[in-house]
């Protein structure tokens, strides 16, 4: 009787993505999912069993549809449990698919389990857990048993289905989802969390049996390859690579030797988190992700661009994607071995003269490899040096990433050849005011990882071989590049801030941690929603301003994006001089000189401290508010005499500054360069678009407070939150806390109890209005920062 397997392939359906015999790996999405879908569950079991504000707003809009859909959200609930069920017959009575089949039912079972636990937390009972997978009809009950059983088990076999398939199952969790809301069976907030639990149960099976992830079986390589036009003779598995590419040797009808390199899901999710990783964990790095074709022609158009400029690179046979939507890339081995097993004749010397030789070629041309370990290095049957695996290559490369690249060599030959003549091979090759400028990258964080393992087995070290290497070329040992965003100082800052922060609200608020989680469990998340979709209005504004005190034009579009991309650099690395190196590269791509540059971030930044003031003045003039600061027991109003009073003791120390030779003289040399920019300040348009980009930003961060403070149930008048934004902007200004990171926050909960507001709620709104303004913009401004780099404004 034949199987499903040989009906699937006699009607040319494919049902599963991968053989049955396909060697099976941990994925490292797997890892992420798992950990994502722990943290949200145990974030939603605060507000758990609800209803929350969000489920009664969800709710009413699912009352307000028309109920021609009743008959629809059955369906699509009924249709939860009988995809699951189809998955598990389809799995039952295919070939060679027992695992799977087992993989599915302990990943149902799993979810059950973990949901019971999570309604057990929340005060649901065993009973009614278990009884809501067979309910259909109110009352809802938390968590969403049948959906989470359905994830787990649509998930778990997702990895081995064909992508319509997969699409399909993943339509259906959504639609049902809806559909449980729909028929008052679970509340939002159960659905989630069940989903959550069907994901994380599939991932967590996932990890302990391995999945596909669509890899393919030798006789599918091998159709794949006549697919591009590559006929093969035999096709041999190589296990799956660090970076996730599913690596095969092929010998062609002519007797050549190939490497064929495929790029399915497995290669994306790898190139995701490695490429992540290294971007958020090392300086001057960003993220490189794309599809698996985009990846094929990279690596592809790298390899005969060097070629063509007369490196060594092994030859590009063929590239392109097959019918299974897999992208292939075939390289011709040319016999080559690698550079840790193939110079061991004496020829060691000559070797690596060649190796810097090819290393001078490709720096020429403006390429950097990215990972030239000994791995990635061969020397064919004739002796010549030849380099692999492009696939980490940058065009264009900075000159930081240069310089890493021949630190990582020059340790590379040293494991080979010794350090001395490592060393002396390396002075002769490329003078000594080259390895001078690289000694300072040669560190063990500018090294691959299979590089520094090598090098904890060796006699010497890195700081051995920089020593050597300094001694050699005749300088000092100089100062290490800092390659790591981050390192112990970093760590100790964020620690310290942390303390400081404690320390700052609790002097201001006697609120524990148990009333703070009460208070964000009654929120109405739908105005923190709504305060979180006007952030970005607030770099809107900053970049009008910003246009404005600019001499000369400069798009607003890429400027708005510079904004953004400060407030990633705010929280990456918190210091103004981040801040203001990346102004002063955006500028000076602009046309401007560095004087001009900073003149720029100056007259944006006197008259954005201009207009902060002049609106203090004008609240509390008024009368339209005031502040009542507690101090000594006593109660005593705020008021702009003490604004009135700073602003007159700087006029004075501008005033003593001017009549003082010395200050004057040293001003003046500070200021060379810098009348041309002033020039903004005789246009009544340059004038009109920094004052009003300034208050529109100042606006729009008022309203966001106010936003803050109704998700919490109290209200106050727009007179009053300007004032109370106003005064902490300006005291986190001048305090010495990078970010204003604690003082800020401890600054918002003392001016809004001033105003009136109960301490629980003032600090509750301090937070949520510093995460929506401080904390999340820099996820927007992390791909600010990428198209910035990516069209050279920095």
């Amino acid at each position: 009787m034949p199987t499903l397997d040989h009906r699937v392939r006699r009607f040319d359906v494919r049902v599963f993505s991968s053989a049955s015999d396909a060697p099976w790996a941990r994925r490292p999405t797997d890892i992420v999912l798992l950990i994502t879908a722990t943290l949200l569950t145990a974030l939603l079991s605060f507000p758990a069993p609800g209803p929350t504000a969000i489920d009664a707003a969800v709710a009413d809009l699912v009352a307000a549809i028309p109920g021609l859909l009743g008959w629809f959200w059955e369906l699509s609930y009924d249709l939860l449990l009988a995809w699951a069920l189809v998955l598990v017959g389809a799995t039952l009575f295919a070939h060679g698919r027992k695992r799977l089949l087992f993989g599915e039912l302990l990943a149902g079972l799993i979810a059950v389990g973990f949901a019971a636990c999570a309604g057990l937390v929340s005060g649901t009972r065993l009973a009614d857990s278990l009884g809501s997978f067979a309910a259909s009809a109110p009352p809802a009950v938390y968590p969403a048993m049948r959906v989470a059983v359905a994830a787990a088990v649509i998930v778990m076999a997702s990895p081995h289905l064909s992508r319509p398939l997969r699409y399909l199952g993943r339509w259906i969790v959504t639609i049902g989802a809806v559909g449980t809301v729909a028929l008052g069976v679970a509340l939002p907030l159960g659905v989630v969390v069940g989903v959550s639990v069907g994901v994380g149960a599939a991932s967590l099976v996932h990890l302990m049996l391995g999945s596909p992830g669509g890899r393919l079986s030798l006789d599918q390589i091998a159709d794949s390859l006549r697919d591009i036009g590559v006929e093969v003779t035999e096709v041999r598995n190589v296990p799956l690579s660090p970076s996730g590419v599913a690596l095969a040797t092929a010998s062609a009808s002519d007797g050549r030797s190939l490497l064929v390199k495929v790029y399915g899901r497995d290669a994306w999710d790898a190139q995701l988190l490695s490429s992540a990783w290294s971007s958020l964990w090392n300086r001057g790095e960003s993220a490189r992700v794309g599809g698996r074709l985009r990846q094929v022609e990279h690596e592809a158009f790298v390899t005969l661009f060097a070629a063509r400029e007369g490196v060594g690179a092994l030859p590009v046979v063929a590239a392109g994607m097959a019918e299974s939507r897999d992208a292939l890339l075939v390289i011709d081995t040319l016999g080559a071995r690698t550079l840790d097993t193939a110079a061991s004749d004496g020829s060691e010397e000559r070797v690596v003269s060649d190796l810097w030789s090819q290393v001078q070629r490709l720096h020429g041309i403006g390429i950097a490899h990215g990972a030239l370990d000994a791995a990635r290095i061969g020397v064919t049957p004739e002796g010549a040096v030849v380099l692999a695996d492009f696939s980490h290559a940058t065009v264009a490369a900075s000159e930081s990433s240069l310089l890493a690249e021949r630190a990582q060599v020059l340790v590379t030959t040293a494991l080979l050849v010794g350090q001395e003549r490592a060393v002396a091979l390396a002075i002769a090759a490329l003078g000594a005011d080259r390895i001078s400028a690289s000694l300072p990258y040669l560190q063990p964080a500018a090294l691959d990882r299979i590089t520094r393992q090598a090098v904890r087995g060796a006699a010497w070290s890195v700081d051995d071989l920089r020593g050597l290497a300094a001694g050699a070329v005749g300088v000092e040992e100089p100062e290490l590049e800092q390659l790591h965003r981050v390192t112990i100082g970093s760590v100790a800052t964020v620690v310290v801030i942390a303390l400081v922060a404690y320390t700052l609200i609790s002097a201001v608020s006697d609120v524990g941690l148990a009333t703070l989680i009460e208070q964000f469990e009654k929120a109405d998340l739908v105005w923190i929603a709504l305060a979180l979709l006007l952030s970005p209005a607030v770099g809107v504004g900053q970049g009008f301003a910003t246009v404005g005190a600019c001499v000369r034009p400069v798009r607003l579009g890429p400027v708005i994006l510079l904004q953004y991309g400060i407030q990633f650099i705010g929280l990456a690395v918190p210091s103004s001089a981040a801040r203001i190196a990346l102004e002063i590269r955006f500028f000076q791509r602009v046309g401007l000189s560095a004087t001009g540059a900073v003149a720029v971030g100056v007259i944006d930044s006197v008259c954005g401290f201009i207009v902060q003031v002049l609106l203090i003045l004008a609240v509390t003039l008024s009368g339209l508010a005031t502040l009542d600061l507690p101090t000594s027991g006593s109660s005593r109003s705020f008021d702009g005499t003490i604004i009135m009073v700073g602003v007159v003791v700087v006029v004075l120390l501008a005033v003593a500054a001017l009549a003082i030779p010395r200050s004057r003289s040293f001003l003046r040399e500070r200021t060379v360069g810098v009348g041309e920019s002033l020039r903004v300040l005789r246009s009544p348009t340059k004038v009109s678009m920094i004052f009003s980009g300034n208050l529109a930003a100042q606006i729009a961060l008022t309203v966001i407070l106010g936003l803050c403070l109704r998700a919490f149930g109290q209200h106050l008048s727009f007179a009053e939150l300007i004032l109370v934004n106003m005064l902490v902007i300006l005291f986190a200004g001048f305090m010495p806390v990078p970010g204003g990171m604690g003082v800020a926050e401890a600054g918002y909960t003392a001016g809004l109890v001033a105003l009136g507001i109960p301490h629980a709620a003032a600090m509750s709104t301090a937070i949520a209005y510093r995460l929506v303004t401080y904390y999340l913009p820099p996820i927007w401004g992390g791909l600010s920062m990428k198209w910035l780099r990516g069209h050279s404004y920095v």
